[in-house]
C-alpha cells in the first residue's frame, strides 16, 4: 500500500513538473459603443511653400434699379384778365389727369365760344363774335405756353397781350385775355373763367364785342387756353375767312350722276372716303340725292343750333331722317363734325375714331350722302349719311 502512494506521488510530481508556466491573460477592451467613429490621431503634413493668391476675381454687384422719379404733374394755373400793365395771377386748386373730351383743339374752341355766348344771353348779353385776328393771337399765346409750360400773360418773346393782338391786324382798341393751363380740361378752364370775378369780367363785359380762343396741347396730357377779348366797333369788324377745300393726293373716284353738283367740300370727302375703301380693298361707295337730303337736313340743323348731335331739334334721328326723303334702307349710319373747323379736320376724326371710321369701311352700305354747312361765327358743320337698301 505504501509502495502504491508513493508511485502516484511520484506520477503527480511529474505532471506537476510539465505543466507550462502561466501565461497573463488578456483583459478584453469595452466595446467600441453603437455608432462611435474612430479618432485618428494627425500626422505633421510636411511644409509647404506658400503659393502666391491669385487676384480675387472682381463679382459685378447687381446695381439696384431705382424707380425713376416721377414729376409732379404741372400745377394748373390759371390767370385774370390782363391789360399791358396788369397780369395777376390766381392758382386753382389741383386738377384732374383728363385729357380734353373734345376730339380735338378746334372742338374745344367751338364749346368755349358756345359757353360763353349762352352765359351772356343769360346775362341779356349780345352774343362776342368770334374774331379770326383774335383766335390766331389766342393760339399763339396757347401753343407758347404749351411749349414753355410757363402760364403767364407775356410771352417768352417779351410780348404782351396788347401787342400780340396788334401783330394780328385787329387794331388798337381795347383788350383783355383769360389764360388756363396745365392737366386740365375745357370744364376745368370753363369754371374757373366763371367763378373767378376777375376772368368773369372778360367774359360778361358790356365793352368787348370780339372774342379768339386758341387751345394746344403740351407735353404729359396738359392743355392750354387762351381767350382774347377786343372792342373793335361793329362797322371795321372782320369776317372770319372761310377755309378753302382741301386737296388730297391719290386717286380720285368719280361720283355718281346727281341732280346738282356737290360742292367742293362734299366732293373732297367723298373722294377721300373711296380712296380710303380702295386702299382697304372695299368696292366705292356711290353719291346718293336723297342720303344728301338727309346730311344738309341735319348739317343745316347744327348750323342753326350750334349742337354737335345725331339728335335733330326736332327730335329726329338719322334713321328717320333718311328714311323721309323715300329711301327704303335696311342698313344706316351717320358720321358729323362741327365748329370752327376744317375738312381736314373733320376727315381726320372720322378717319382716325375707332366709332366712326367703321362706317367709313363698312360692307353694309352702298350709298353714301355728305352736306357741309356753314354757320355762324366761321363754323362749319358736316354730315355723312351712309345707308344700305333694303333687300328688293
Amino acid at each position: 500500500m505504501n509502495k502504491l502512494f508513493c508511485i502516484l506521488s511520484a506520477a503527480l510530481v511529474m505532471l506537476a513538473a510539465c505543466r507550462p508556466a502561466p501565461q497573463p491573460v488578456s483583459t478584453p477592451s469595452p466595446a467600441a459603443p453603437s455608432g462611435a467613429t474612430a479618432t485618428v490621431a494627425p500626422t505633421a503634413a510636411p511644409p509647404v511653400a506658400p503659393t502666391t493668391s491669385a487676384a480675387p476675381t472682381a463679382v459685378p454687384t447687381a446695381t439696384p434699379v431705382t424707380a425713376p422719379t416721377v414729376a409732379p404733374a404741372p400745377t394748373v394755373t390759371a390767370q385774370p384778365p390782363s391789360t399791358p400793365t396788369a397780369t395777376p395771377t390766381a392758382t386753382p386748386g389741383p386738377q384732374a389727369t383728363v385729357i380734353p373730351v373734345t376730339p380735338d383743339a378746334s372742338g374745344a374752341v367751338l364749346e368755349l365760344f358756345n359757353r360763353v355766348n349762352a352765359l351772356r344771353a343769360a346775362n341779356g348779353l349780345a352774343p362776342y363774335r368770334l374774331s379770326s385776328k383774335l383766335n390766331a393771337s389766342a393760339l399763339r399765346h396757347s401753343q407758347e405756353m404749351a411749349d414753355t409750360g410757363n402760364v403767364v400773360h407775356g410771352g417768352s418773346d417779351g410780348s404782351t397781350v396788347k401787342q400780340r393782338i396788334l401783330d394780328t391786324g385787329y387794331g388798337d382798341w381795347p383788350v383783355a385775355e383769360n389764360i388756363f393751363g396745365g392737366v386740365a380740361t375745357v370744364d376745368d378752364a370753363w369754371q374757373y373763367w366763371t367763378q373767378d370775378p376777375a376772368h368773369q369780367e372778360g367774359l360778361l363785359s358790356q365793352q368787348f364785342r370780339d372774342v379768339g380762343i386758341g387751345v394746344a396741347k403740351g407735353h404729359g396730357g396738359t392743355v392750354y387756353y387762351t381767350m382774347d377779348f377786343g372792342a373793335r366797333p361793329p362797322q371795321q369788324a372782320q369776317p372770319v375767312a372761310a377755309p378753302g377745300p382741301t386737296q388730297v393726293a391719290g386717286p380720285a373716284v368719280p361720283p355718281s350722276p346727281i341732280a346738282a353738283p356737290p360742292s367742293s367740300a362734299v366732293q373732297e370727302l367723298f373722294n377721300r372716303t373711296n380712296a380710303l375703301r380702295a386702299a382697304n380693298g372695299l368696292p366705292p361707295y356711290k353719291l346718293n340725292d336723297q342720303l344728301n337730303a338727309s346730311a344738309e337736313r341735319h348739317s343745316q340743323d347744327m348750323a342753326d343750333t350750334g349742337n354737335i348731335v345725331h339728335g335733330g331739334s326736332d327730335g329726329s334721328t338719322p334713321k328717320q331722317r333718311i328714311l323721309d326723303t323715300g329711301y327704303e334702307a335696311q342698313w344706316t349710319g351717320e358720321n358729323i363734325y362741327g365748329g370752327v373747323v376744317t375738312i381736314d379736320d373733320a376727315w381726320s376724326y372720322w378717319s382716325q375714331d375707332p366709332d366712326h371710321l367703321p362706317n367709313l369701311l363698312s360692307t353694309q352700305y352702298v350709298d353714301v350722302g355728305i352736306s357741309v354747312v356753314k354757320g355762324k361765327g366761321g363754323t362749319y358743320y358736316y354730315t355723312m349719311d351712309l345707308a344700305g337698301p333694303s333687300a328688293p
